[in-house]
């Protein structure tokens, strides 16, 4: 379905009954991933973020975080009960920012994802990263950057797997996909590091081989210890595909079964972290 929200029409698939969950996808998604959740007895809410699939674009600056975030706050009056937020990479970046802002979340699963940048070195450095690629994107084309991107040390992944995800990639719009990285890259969304003590209760997802997201997930856990980390195994960037089964499991549990210690493949945060 269609619905507008502040000027933009947002593709949206709303599917199921039972409580509210809110389902965010990545870079190069759309909305329609939640065919890879396991069958629960809630209802998924799945828009496509600002420049992927069949949203409307708009430019640069209506794309930006804040204005993702107050879409998606009024996206929440569809259902007045407590919602649970549930994002992978950039849309786990975009679901945490808004657990952060409103009260209507009571719980984030975030997917191999991030508070941000920490520095402003840091993020200036990535704004221009970001700006090369989405130059790249324009220049050369949806076919020549989806191989670029399949390029990344992220990803552990079967042919099968990675030629599903190829053909949802080769389906977004390129100019619209290089002005999401202008405008809610990782260097250009505000840092919510200072913010996680205003996080609900909050479960952060790892594959096991993404070195990098687990290592950020860890320093979240040693700022605010109520922060819950989850690996799993044989999994790079992309858990929910490349261990569909697991994550499916892990996925029942943390919504319908609760906080429970005896998820076997939590990760084991030691004094050496």
């Amino acid at each position: 379905m269609i619905r507008r929200i502040r000027d933009v029409d947002y593709e949206l698939f709303d599917h199921g009954s039972g409580r509210p969950v809110l389902l965010l996808h990545g870079f190069t998604g759309r909305g329609d991933w939640f065919d890879r959740f396991p069958d629960l007895s809630v209802r998924l809410v799945s828009p496509s973020l600002l420049g992927h699939g069949g949203t409307s674009h708009r430019d640069v600056n209506r794309m930006r975080m804040s204005q993702q975030v107050r879409d998606l706050s009024n996206l929440l009056d569809l259902d007045d009960r407590p919602w649970t937020v549930i994002g992978y990479s950039l849309g786990g970046r975009i679901g945490m920012t808004l657990a952060a802002c409103d009260d209507r979340v009571e719980h984030f699963i975030g997917i191999s994802t991030t508070p941000g940048l920490e520095s402003a070195i840091e993020r200036r450095e990535r704004r221009a990263q970001d700006a090369e690629l989405a130059a790249f994107l324009e220049q050369r084309g949806i076919e020549a950057f989806v191989d670029r991107w399949e390029r990344l040390p992220l990803w552990h992944q079967t042919d099968e797997m990675r030629a599903t995800l190829r053909l949802e990639r080769l389906a977004q719009r390129p100019e619209a996909l290089a002005d999401s990285l202008r405008a809610i890259g990782s260097g250009s969304m505000p840092s919510i590091w200072p913010m996680l003590d205003r996080l609900p209760r909050t479960d952060l997802i790892v594959g096991g081989r993404d070195v990098k997201f687990k290592d950020i997930a860890r320093r979240m856990q040693a700022r605010q210890p109520h922060i819950q980390l989850y690996e799993i195994p044989d999994a790079g960037h992309a858990p929910h595909i490349e261990n569909a089964q697991q994550f499916g499991t892990m996925i029942e549990k943390l919504i319908l079964g609760g906080n429970e210690n005896g998820i076997s493949s939590k990760l084991d945060i030691g004094p050496n972290v």
